[in-house]
């Protein structure tokens, strides 16, 4: 068994995701890797990759107005483990958008164990 580091966005869980909870057996199409993979709900990248959910961390961002756009501030990223993935994801969770910085919910990162000829 290998264990693969798997980030489902907010977005893809809320369009069309379906919610899953440490212990359960999932299939999806993963993109990017090998450091870390990415659900991909909206593309074809080849088969599912199935495996078992072994730990779910809920991801939040801080965000600044720079230039006319929000973007992602560095080094200002917390995990918070949770056992279960919601499906709906709060924004945002402190600051505010009116002045300019604050932080969100950007999804979960999932530690998903895979058969190792998967890998």
């Amino acid at each position: 068994m290998a264990l693969w580091n798997v980030m489902y966005d907010d977005w893809q869980m809320e369009c069309c995701g379906t919610p899953f909870s440490v212990g359960d057996e999932v299939a999806w199409q993963l993109g990017g890797g090998p450091a870390l993979y990415s659900v991909e709900r909206h593309g074809k990248y080849g088969p599912d990759t199935v495996g078992v959910v072994r730990s779910i961390q809920l991801v939040t961002q801080g965000f600044a107005l720079r230039a006319g756009t929000y973007e992602p501030v560095e080094g200002e990223r917390s995990l918070r483990p949770v056992e279960k993935c919601p499906k709906w994801f709060t924004d945002p969770v402190e600051g505010c958008r009116e002045k300019g910085h604050f932080r969100r919910e950007v999804g979960v990162l999932v530690s998903l164990e895979v058969q190792e000829d998967t890998a």
